[in-house]
C-alpha cells in the first residue's frame, strides 16, 4: 500500500478541470500529482490562464499565479512552469524532482512529431480516443521528417486507424490502416484493414473492394474465418446473462468518456 498524502489546504469548491482527459482536480498536491505522472500531456494550454486564474483564487496563491503568468508572457519554458508547481508542495523529494527534470531535458531533444505521438499514445492509452486523433492529425500535418522513418509514420497511422474503430469511424479506419500497410508491410496491420472494411462495408462491397485491393483467395478466406470467429465470440460475450439495460448505459458513459475534446 503506497503512502497517504494529506493536503495542506482545503479542497477546491470549484475544481481545476483537464478536458482532454476528463478529470478535475482539487488541490495543488492533485495538480502536481497529474502533471508529474503526465508530463507528456502537459502543454501551454494546460498551464495557460485559465490554470493561473484557479490557483490564484481556489488555492489562494496569488503568488504562484503571478510567477506562472509572467513566466509565460516572458516566453518560459513549460518544464520551468511544471517545476514552480511542483515545488510548491511537499509532494515529491529533491531526487524525483531531479529525475523529471532529467526527463523533460530529454523531451526537449525529440523532434516536434516525436512529442506530439507521446501524448498521443498517453491520450490512446487513456481510452480518450477524440483527443489521441486530434494530436495523430496534428503530426500527418505536419511535413514528413525523414528523420523518423518509415516505421514511425506506419505506427502513427496504424494508431489513428485503432482509434477510428473505437468510435465506430470504420471508413476512416481502413483508410488509415491502409496508409500505415503502405508505409510498413505489417501483416497485421493489413488484417486491421480487411476487418475495419468488412465492419463498414455490406458484403457486396466489401468482396468488390477486396478484388480492388487484390486481396482474394486463400488469403482472403483464412482472414474472413478469423473475422467471423471474432464477431461470433464478441456475441457470446455480449449475450452472457448481462443486464443488457446496464451494459448499454455503461457503453454510453465509455463512449462520452472516448470523445472528450483535447
Amino acid at each position: 500500500m503506497g503512502a497517504v498524502i494529506i493536503c495542506r489546504n482545503e479542497p477546491a469548491e470549484t475544481p481545476y478541470y483537464i478536458e482532454s482527459m476528463g478529470i478535475r482536480i482539487y488541490s495543488m498536491e492533485e495538480l502536481a500529482y497529474f502533471l508529474y505522472e503526465n508530463v507528456y500531456l502537459v502543454d501551454k494550454k494546460m498551464l495557460g490562464p485559465r490554470l493561473w486564474e484557479w490557483i490564484g483564487t481556489e488555492m489562494h496563491n496569488p503568488e504562484l499565479a503571478d510567477r506562472l503568468k509572467k513566466g509565460a508572457e516572458a516566453g518560459g519554458s513549460l518544464q520551468n512552469m511544471v517545476m514552480a508547481i511542483l515545488r510548491s508542495v511537499d509532494f515529491y523529494t529533491q531526487e524525483e524532482l531531479t529525475q523529471l527534470t532529467a526527463k523533460m531535458k530529454i523531451l526537449n531533444t525529440y523532434q516536434e512529431q516525436e512529442r506530439l505521438k507521446l501524448r498521443a499514445d498517453e491520450y490512446f492509452v487513456g481510452g480518450n480516443y477524440q483527443a489521441a486523433i486530434y494530436e495523430y492529425q496534428k503530426i500527418l500535418d505536419i511535413r514528413q521528417n525523414d528523420r523518423l522513418g518509415v516505421k514511425f509514420y506506419a505506427h502513427v497511422w496504424n494508431n489513428l486507424g485503432v482509434c477510428c474503430c473505437r468510435l465506430f469511424l470504420f471508413g476512416k479506419a481502413a483508410q488509415a490502416f491502409r496508409t500505415s500497410w503502405q508505409y510498413q508491410k505489417d501483416p497485421e496491420v493489413l488484417k486491421e484493414y480487411v476487418y475495419a472494411m468488412r465492419l463498414g462495408l455490406s458484403d457486396e462491397d466489401f468482396e468488390e473492394a477486396m478484388e480492388l485491393q487484390n486481396i482474394r483467395g486463400e488469403q482472403l478466406e483464412e482472414l474472413t474465418e478469423e473475422y467471423e470467429r471474432l464477431q461470433k465470440e464478441a456475441g457470446e460475450h455480449l449475450d452472457a446473462g448481462a443486464d443488457l439495460t446496464k451494459r448499454l448505459y455503461e457503453l454510453e458513459r465509455e463512449y462520452e468518456r472516448n470523445t472528450r475534446y483535447a
